[in-house]
């Protein structure tokens, strides 16, 4: 075996890699790319049923929460509590909000009912003290 073909190959590799790096296309191009996706406007979601889905996402988060705390026993109803305040909160906001929005569409309608109704459901057996 002889070590020199080794060197001299690696050597002739890094030489190409230097001609791509000197050259500079790639950087150019990607720049370049780079620059158009940025000056391109990002349309504003006007949908308003996507707000209803992102309210709604946000209960689902807030409940998944809630049932992670009241899973760990080091935590108290007292600590629960605040958790508990603002999935009330958010029901309240998203079926007023959805009320207007979501008229036509049966299927978000019935999401939005869903989901209203689990919430409550879960304040409801908080506030009547099934977990103590």
């Amino acid at each position: 075996m002889d070590i020199n073909k080794i060197s001299n190959s690696f050597q002739a590799k890094l030489s190409s890699t230097a001609k791509v790096d000197d050259d500079n296309q790639f950087k150019q191009i990607f720049d370049k790319t780079l620059d158009e996706v940025n000056a391109t406007p990002r349309p504003c979601p006007v949908d308003s049923k996507s707000d209803v889905i992102v309210q709604s996402e946000k209960i689902l988060n807030l409940l998944d929460h809630y049932a992670g705390e009241l899973a760990d026993p080091a935590r108290t109803l007292k600590d629960i509590r605040p958790l508990v305040d603002s999935i009330e909160k958010e029901v309240t906001l998203m079926e007023s909000e959805a009320v207007n929005k979501v008229k036509n569409d049966k299927a978000l309608d019935r999401i939005v009912k869903d989901l209203a109704v689990t919430a409550k459901v879960a304040m409801y057996k908080f506030n009547r003290g099934d977990y103590i």
